[in-house]
């Protein structure tokens, strides 16, 4: 097993959970976790985002947001992304955070059906053969990746315009 490496705030939570757990598993690294990172990567940019005059937003409550997703409580300030609308967060998180909301919570719920159905994908490899596990492995591997990608594009397409 080779080493994993990375910045905690950006790893897929499959993977913390596996560098967290001692003694640690075999662990399959999944286009998904790839996916996630550049979500949590993403949400960390809106989080501290300067916006277009140069003045980042600075309210008590994206203070907090800040402040969970740079400590140990990120699952806790992504859920928090679930919960708001861009309505009611422009004024306590700021308008970018506000309107990025139309793009994060999407993709964050794409992203957990893609988890559960990649679970399902390793399930049925460990029911193959070997050579044939294998192809169909990497086979999946770009599916999942290409989906991914193509599935958080279409919702910065559909809401272009109030990015």
């Amino acid at each position: 097993m080779t080493s994993m490496q990375g910045t905690y705030e950006f790893m897929s939570g499959e993977l913390v959970d596996t560098l967290e757990t001692w003694p640690r598993k075999p662990y399959l690294h999944s286009p998904v976790d790839d996916l996630e990172s550049f979500y949590y990567t993403a949400q960390w940019a809106v989080a501290f985002n300067d916006g277009a005059n140069g003045g980042r937003f600075n309210g008590p409550e994206i203070q907090e947001f800040r402040e969970m997703i740079a400590g140990s409580k990120r699952a806790r300030a992504t859920h928090k992304v679930t919960s708001l609308t861009p309505f009611s967060a422009e004024a306590k998180y700021g308008l970018f955070f506000a309107r990025s909301l139309r793009v994060l919570t999407p993709w964050l719920l794409k992203l957990f059906t893609l988890r559960q159905e990649w679970s399902d994908v390793l399930h049925s490899a460990s029911l193959r053969d070997g050579n044939d596990n294998e192809e169909y492995l990497r086979l999946n591997f770009y599916i999942f990746g290409y989906r991914g990608v193509v599935e958080y594009l279409e919702l910065v397409h559909k809401h272009r315009e109030s990015l």
